[in-house]
């Protein structure tokens, strides 16, 4: 669980709720499954109370998730068919 893994975490761990850390954890796990399809911002850049903050489900970080391929996709160079 990553969500055991750094000081940052340890603090957070101090006032989340039980359901909050299985939360967090789940979505750190589908963002690292899903690292080259849009998990790499999560998985680098956010800490476990913007992750709560943000999202009430995995399903709303899984749709986030897909935002940020479609967004990626959508900046790059070529055909939109290639």
């Amino acid at each position: 669980m990553k969500s055991h893994t750094l000081m940052l975490y340890h603090r957070w761990l101090e006032t989340a709720t039980p359901e909050q850390v299985d939360l967090v954890d789940t979505i750190f796990k589908v963002c690292e499954d899903n690292y080259e399809n849009g998990g790499d911002l999560i998985c680098e850049c956010w800490d476990p109370a913007e992750i709560v903050e943000a999202f009430e489900s995995v399903a709303d970080a899984k749709e986030y998730i897909g935002l940020q391929l479609e967004k990626a996709t959508n900046q790059r160079w070529g055909e939109d068919d290639d």
